[in-house]
């Protein structure tokens, strides 16, 4: 898997559309939805609280609502590019630095994809929640923050990984070369 994940044509696949998808959901399909810049739909997945959620959904208008329930399929398209980024990516430095077999790191690449996984679950959870505000579970709804929370956390620690091996001299050299 390492081996395939590590292609340079997945890599720059992944890498074209997670750019693509970043620009159509922050900056096209977020503010859609909200008219705000599209941060409180960032704020929805944080909220925790089901009244504060619904103050947020309501403040979107029915053409938000109506929005979101047409492209929601967006941000599934999204969480699928930046996790097989992520995994391509780090894939890739570690066959490079000859890092591959050290199985501390492969741990990296599953927390990738799960990222993206914890990713479309949260989008689920969302849009059961949007069409069904007053019967959907304040327990359930706090779940899906911590949800949100956890893909959240997964960033950073990818990305610190990636930046790691990016930045040890070997490596960079390598990097550069191929």
């Amino acid at each position: 898997m390492l081996k395939t994940l590590s292609n340079k044509s997945i890599l720059l696949f992944s890498m074209t559309m997670t750019l693509i998808m970043f620009t159509v959901v922050i900056f096209i399909v977020n503010p859609l939805i909200d008219k705000q810049g599209g941060i409180s739909v960032l704020q929805l997945q944080l909220a925790f609280d089901k009244q504060v959620a619904i103050n947020i959904v309501n403040s979107w208008g029915t053409y938000g609502i109506e929005n979101f329930n047409e492209l929601i399929f967006t941000d599934y398209i999204y969480a699928f590019s930046y996790s097989l980024f992520f995994a391509s990516l780090f894939s890739y430095l570690l066959i490079k630095s000859e890092k591959h077999n050290h199985k501390a790191y492969k741990w990296l690449i599953v927390l990738a994809f799960t990222a993206g996984l914890l990713d479309w679950i949260e989008n689920s959870l969302e849009l059961f929640f949007i069409n069904n505000q007053q019967t959907f579970s304040d327990t359930l709804f706090f779940t899906h923050s911590i949800i949100a929370s956890l893909k959240w956390l997964a960033f950073p620690i990818v990305i610190i990984y990636i930046v790691t091996l990016l930045l040890q001299k070997d490596n960079a050299i390598r990097f550069n070369e191929s």
